[in-house]
């Protein structure tokens, strides 16, 4: 029978202690899947043998394989080094835990023998090797176990996080856009020590303790007989289903509201900290205070509630172990006063007894340590659940730049969990090197243009070619690496300005960098900080303007060796006269590349060479602005309420030169 049918069997009709009793040499019999992930997701456990919510919890506890073992071979060879290392000295330690009770019931024997023959011997050899032993035989173990086992945990640690880091960069907008950034990095960074203490905890700590138990009952049935043995047995039994019927199951429930509720205060105080500036905008400092009092409050009472529950049968189940020691002790007591035992005999049948209920109790806490480690990890085993929604198909080629020439052809789209399309039978040509802008009113589906040509989602109908390659064909890396944006949220990390510049072409020269900057209108600004290209921009840009920011997204992509070119409102934040300048730059820049824009200030595009007017989703007019002005239809109404919102002596000038340019 194969591992899978055995683990498989073992859980269906025993639960989980005996799951985990069969993963050790389960993960060994693994290994060779992890080579690739392929293998892995070839390999399947026989789920329909078991109930549906057994069959719930190996599936989600099967997901965790993977991380067990590294896929690179060196790594995976040390890792298995140090878990064999680990069962030897585990092992070691069993036997010795059983030799140090017989040796000491022996020096006891041989004492007490001595004292009633008249015969002084001191069993110094017994004497000596209980102590080598108790001392240097543990500790060296110990020393050895706890080498192993930091360097296998720290392996499987930052396996965990990388795994689960990679997976959350491979995942689409669609998770991130509805995901709090400071719930994903605390999954992240929780990921690796939970997974690893689950393991641990299992593997080394808690089933051992069953061998223990296990070799303890064993020992006892060949020094004193079945009698005391089976009684032990039979102690063991009444003590597990007492205390399963008294005490009873773990109350997962609470335990889940107990972390409900301390990721509640957390999100609360993340969400304060990182808008503290609207905090103080709006004086809501004492609301914030008073909000986050409750939800902490509310935290204590549901980890109080939980923590009562758990030392109420933690000590119930301890007047459980103490009446059956005591029952037990008192008959190795009487079979001394009838002489059929000896004192030593007496100290021994104590250390197992001691042994047996503290590995029982041990056992009965692995189905809640299951369920706690389920309860814990439930965020980042949902994370390692997702597949990426948008990725490369079987067979998908390297995207070809040639002209780079964009068309929408019948494209519908709607956002996941909508009912409306966002986008609605789109269809138009942009020729390679040609500028193409996007105006309309707001929440008009201009913006999700750009998200389906960087292939942030696919579309729903029709497709998008970019020199006649459908995007869904093309491998998604080639194709984002032609292609240079300025999105409308922008997105800088706590890092100086030039990591942040460089960000978009780690080959970039300084003096690159500068003419970049120059070009954006922000290089004297840059000069001006305090530490200049190496000042540091703060977490999301808050150490800087709007306007800076945008300035600093376009020289980012202005340092980007693309031929497309995709700017979502670029210059929105800043003044005419800096506009302008950045506008003069970008129209030599623009040449022959092809260049998207979306815009609502209609000045700014009135020299593309096609303008497609947005509505509802849907293009309402298409053309040249000199021709859409004459058609007096939507893009000549939005131009006309720009006008006269305009100060008619400075801007409406310019818009004259616009056309004139045109």
């Amino acid at each position: 029978m194969a591992w899978t049918e055995i683990t498989t069997t073992a859980y269906t009709y025993y639960g989980v202690p005996a799951l985990l009793l069969s993963l050790p040499p389960l993960v060994l019999y693994l290994s060779k899947y992890t080579n690739s992930s392929k293998q892995w997701k070839s390999w399947t456990l026989p789920l329909h043998l078991l109930p549906p919510d057994r069959r719930a919890q190996l599936t989600d506890l099967s997901l965790l394989f993977p991380l067990l073992l590294p896929t690179e071979p060196t790594a995976r060879k040390k890792l298995i080094k140090n878990y064999y290392i680990l069962g030897l000295t585990t092992t070691t330690k069993r036997l010795l835990k059983v030799a140090h009770p017989i040796l000491l019931r022996r020096i006891i024997h041989l004492l007490s023998s001595s004292g009633s023959s008249g015969q002084n011997q001191l069993p110094w050899v017994e004497i000596i090797s209980f102590v080598l032993l108790r001392r240097l035989a543990t500790t060296a173990t110990d020393a050895l176990h706890s080498s192993a086992n930091r360097k296998a945990r720290s392996a499987m640690t930052d396996r965990v996080e990388l795994v689960l880091y990679q997976k959350l960069l491979s995942l689409t907008s669609e998770f991130h856009e509805t995901k709090q950034t400071g719930t994903l990095w605390k999954t992240v960074c929780s990921a690796g020590g939970l997974t690893v203490n689950f393991f641990s905890l299992l593997v080394f700590t808690q089933i051992p303790y069953v061998v223990d138990m296990v070799l303890g009952v064993a020992t006892c049935w060949s020094v004193f007989g079945s009698g005391i043995a089976l009684s032990m047995l039979l102690l063991a039994v009444f003590y597990a289903v007492l205390s399963l019927q008294v005490v009873g199951d773990h109350d997962r429930r609470s335990y889940e509201r107990a972390i409900q509720g301390s990721e509640n205060s957390d999100n609360l105080s993340h969400d304060a900290i990182s808008n503290w500036q609207t905090v103080a905008y709006f004086d809501r400092f004492i609301f914030e205070r008073q909000r986050y009092e409750n939800a902490v409050a509310t935290k204590r009472a549901m980890i109080d509630t939980w923590r009562d529950n758990t030392v109420w049968k933690k000590r119930l189940k301890d007047g459980l172990a103490a009446v059956g020691m005591a029952a037990v002790c008192l008959y190795g007591g009487y079979k001394i006063q009838a002489g059929k035992r000896t004192t030593g005999d007496f100290v021994l049948l104590f250390q197992f007894l001691t042994e047996l209920f503290y590995p029982l109790d041990i056992l009965l806490m692995i189905p809640e340590s299951v369920d706690r480690f389920l309860s814990d990890s439930k965020k980042f085993l949902e994370i390692l659940k997702l597949e990426p929604g948008i990725k490369d198909k079987e067979g998908a080629k390297e995207f070809q730049l040639k002209e780079g020439e964009i068309e929408f052809e019948g494209v519908g789209f709607r956002y996941p969990g909508q009912e409306e399309d966002a986008v609605k039978n789109v269809s138009f040509t942009v020729p390679g090197g040609k500028m193409v802008a996007i105006v309309g009113e707001t929440g008009g589906g201009k913006s999700t243009l750009f998200k389906l040509l960087c292939r942030a989602y696919d579309v729903r109908t029709g497709s998008i070619k970019i020199d006649g390659q459908d995007l869904r064909d093309v491998k998604l890396g080639s194709l984002r690496e032609h292609i240079s944006v300025v999105p409308q949220n922008i997105g800088v990390f706590n890092a100086s300005v030039m990591d942040n510049l460089r960000y978009a072409n780690p080959e970039a020269t300084k003096e690159q960098i500068e003419e970049a900057c120059e070009a954006a209108a922000l290089h004297k600004r840059i000069l001006g900080f305090p530490n200049g290209y190496d000042e540091k921009v703060g977490e999301k840009g808050v150490k800087l303007s709007g306007g800076e920011l945008q300035r600093l997204a376009i020289a980012r992509a202005l340092l980007r060796p693309a031929q497309i070119v995709l700017f979502d409102e670029a210059t929105s934040n800043l003044d005419a006269e800096t506009e302008a300048r950045i506008q003069e730059y970008l129209r030599k820049w623009y040449v022959g590349r092809t260049v998207v824009v979306v815009a609502h200030r209609l000045a700014t595009i009135a020299n593309a060479d096609l303008i497609l007017s947005f509505k509802n989703g849907q293009i309402v007019e298409a053309g040249r602005a000199e021709e859409l002005l004459a058609k007096k239809g939507y893009f000549h109404l939005l131009w006309e309420k720009q006008r006269l919102a305009w100060d008619p002596a400075s801007k409406t000038s310019s818009v004259g030169n616009e056309l004139e340019k045109v």
